[in-house]
């Protein structure tokens, strides 16, 4: 029989437990948590760079804004200020996209980018969708629902039914206009090319014999100053230019005592409102000018440079060389954008000057 140990004296010191071990030694449960955690690290460093290089891929407006020659190229406006001065009214206004979804993944003055560069350059869907780094079906509903949107904001806001008075173009008048103190409006046409429709009949309707192709037809209002002042909608290439004239409302906007400038194909006399006048070249008669003519002529001839420039102008927006079938029935909003961004240009009276 063992002798009994006084309390706190001679007690044998316990040997390590099953649980110091185990905390000694790492198991095999632990080592396998841990390269679970560095598996799960190493796919999150893989991921984060491969949405870095993607970031690297994308374009945006930061990469050219510095740069006017380029913003001019990819956007058709002088300078980053044009462009920041769209995206301050787009911001203001309530943009209802087309596919019914926002488009969160880009910035609002990418987006605005995006649709310039369709409008300007033509680029299509795809390159479009490569460069943004977005859906097909992302760069439709950005293009138009921000097309849209500036029509809403600059055509309807801004230029719908308001071409200056004849007063007011007289506070700009360029020298070659002083023998015309009166005009209020140089009128001329012009053509945008379409994709063809099957329907033989609407064909006819569509094909403009001076092109040689369907096209749709509209009539651009120029003031003196050499700013686009009025956009019809479009018609089919076929339309005349008086029939357009008569139909597109831009006479119920004249004032008595108004002259409107044109070419000999305006034979529109008939139609103007009462007290307003039409000054259009002489026709030849007889076989030969008047030397009052010839010189009645040539003093028209180098007032309505000043409408020949600004189409000129209007069609380096290269959408309107050709409009994609999927874009046809957004063509009259896409046109008057277009005049409305040609009017945010550089004035073309330096140049004619």
């Amino acid at each position: 029989m063992l002798p009994a140990t006084v309390e706190g004296e001679g007690r044998a010191e316990p040997g390590p437990s099953h649980l110091d071990i185990a905390q000694q030694t790492p198991s095999t449960s632990s080592v396998l948590v841990l390269e679970i955690e560095n598996e799960m690290l190493r796919k999150e460093n893989d991921k984060l760079k491969k949405e870095l290089e993607k970031q690297k891929q994308t374009f945006s407006f930061s990469q050219i804004s510095s740069h006017p020659d380029r913003v001019n190229c990819y956007t058709g406006l002088p300078d980053a200020a044009t462009v920041f001065f769209l995206e301050a009214l787009l911001s203001k206004f309530d943009l209802q996209y087309h596919f019914d979804w926002n488009v969160q993944i880009m910035p609002l003055i990418d987006q605005l980018l995006l649709t310039l560069m369709k409008l300007r350059l033509n680029c299509g869907v795809l390159d479009l969708s490569t460069r943004f780094n977005c859906s097909r079906a992302t760069v439709t509903n950005i293009f138009i629902t921000i097309t849209s949107a500036l029509y809403d904001i600059l055509y309807v806001g801004m230029m719908e039914n308001n071409i200056p008075s004849r007063f007011k173009n007289q506070t700009s008048l360029p020298d070659c206009f002083r023998p015309f103190p009166n005009c209020r409006i140089v009128l001329d046409c012009t053509e945008v090319a379409v994709s063809s429709t099957e329907r033989l009949d609407t064909q006819s309707h569509l094909y403009s014999h001076y092109k040689g192709r369907t096209t749709l037809k509209t009539l651009i209002g120029v003031a003196p100053n050499g700013v686009i002042t009025f956009v019809s909608d479009l018609y089919g290439g076929s339309t005349s230019d008086k029939a357009i004239t008569a139909d597109c409302r831009v006479l119920q906007q004249l004032e008595p005592g108004d002259m409107v400038m044109a070419d000999k194909g305006f034979t529109i006399h008939d139609i103007l409102p009462a007290d307003v006048s039409l000054n259009i070249p002489t026709f030849l008669v007889n076989g030969h000018f008047t030397m009052e003519e010839v010189n009645h002529n040539r003093i028209i001839a180098s007032a309505r440079i000043h409408v020949e420039r600004s189409i000129q102008h209007l069609k380096t927006f290269h959408i309107l060389a050709y409009i994609p079938y999927q874009y046809k029935k957004h063509a009259n909003k896409i046109l008057k954008v277009c005049v409305c961004l040609t009017n945010l240009q550089k004035p073309i009276l330096r140049e004619i000057a």
